[in-house]
């Protein structure tokens, strides 16, 4: 008897309590409603700006140094400063979601060039950079339903992801041009999701997704082009457990196209499976038991406390 997915059911948009969501904006806590960032920031304007997304489950924030490591590496690479140390910022997200009284949520987190300084376009005169965060509910990606069916994706041919020569994949950013266009070409066609292939003609990645398929027995996540997805990470680590051999490396339309198995990783529903690609099916045509052990497992872990940093266990601000 196949192994049933164990999709928690109550982060759902109807239980989700918004009006305890907050922001930290200028050195200040406020209701997330009442946050805004000025009209000429520069992350507006051209997307000069870095981010990142952690999540909290039952109180405590599920792989916070890994997404602090890649918030400081993506800031190093953009040349951008948050104005806090590593522990500055681990306390205020530490604040926002111990002051929103919420267990289970989604805290974003961002730093921009700041305020366009008049008269210039020199990226070098703007000092003056902006941090902010919001914790809000989590409301998982895929809702149970959901995820017994499973998306279906459609190859973006004719829509690339942009160059990592042109903007560095590694360094977690706003272009979502690409994205944007490929997921409209998709919903025109009757699927979920676009997957967007490297210039190359490799697979990358689906718009806030890292890619895994299972092909002749083992894992494989595009190597190129892509972001490296902490969630991703977390499937391979569980994968090794399991016995299951996992790698990055090139990924064809055609590898995919003979899975057994795939799905998508993300922060927001630790994986989503695939189950059609360009209307025809991946597989059985349904989630698969390797991406339910996986999923159930990585469930199974975070219950146990597995990477987890209690919030109650990080000290304020000094602002608090």
């Amino acid at each position: 008897m196949a192994e049933p997915l164990n999709v928690p059911t109550h982060l759902t948009p109807e239980n989700a309590d918004f009006s305890k969501a907050l922001a930290f904006l200028d050195g200040a806590l406020v209701p997330l409603h009442e946050a805004r960032v000025p009209v000429r920031d520069l992350g507006l304007m051209y997307a000069d700006m870095t981010y990142d997304v952690v999540h909290t489950w039952r109180g405590g924030f599920f792989r916070l140094e890994d997404h602090l490591d890649r918030f400081l590496s993506s800031c190093a690479g953009l040349r951008l400063d948050p104005g806090l140390t590593r522990d500055g910022l681990r306390r205020v997200l530490a604040e926002l979601v111990r002051r929103s009284g919420l267990a289970d949520t989604l805290v974003y987190f961002a730093c921009t060039r700041g305020t366009a300084v008049p008269g210039t376009r020199d990226p070098a005169r703007h000092v003056a950079h902006r941090f902010f965060a919001t914790v809000t509910p989590l409301i998982l990606r895929g809702q149970p339903a959901e995820m017994n069916r499973g998306l279906h994706a459609m190859i973006a041919r004719g829509i690339p992801r942009i160059a990592a020569a042109s903007v560095n994949p590694a360094w977690k950013n706003t272009h979502w041009g690409d994205f944007q266009r490929a997921t409209f070409l998709a919903k025109d066609a009757g699927a979920d999701i676009p997957l967007l292939l490297a210039p190359d003609g490799a697979l990358a990645e689906a718009p806030g997704f890292n890619l895994v398929a299972l092909v002749d027995g083992g894992l494989v996540a595009p190597d190129a082009n892509v972001l490296p997805g902490i969630s991703c990470r977390t499937m391979f680590e569980i994968a090794a457990d399991l016995g299951i051999p996992a790698r990055y490396g090139r990924l064809a339309p055609e590898d995919l196209g003979r899975a057994s198995e795939a799905f998508l990783t993300a922060t927001s529903c630790g994986l989503f499976p695939l189950t059609r690609l360009d209307g025809a099916p991946i597989g059985a045509g349904v989630t698969g038991p390797v991406t339910t052990r996986l999923l159930n497992t990585y469930y199974d872990r975070k219950n146990a406390g597995w990477h987890i940093t209690e919030v109650a266990s990080i000290p304020p601000p000094e602002m608090a």
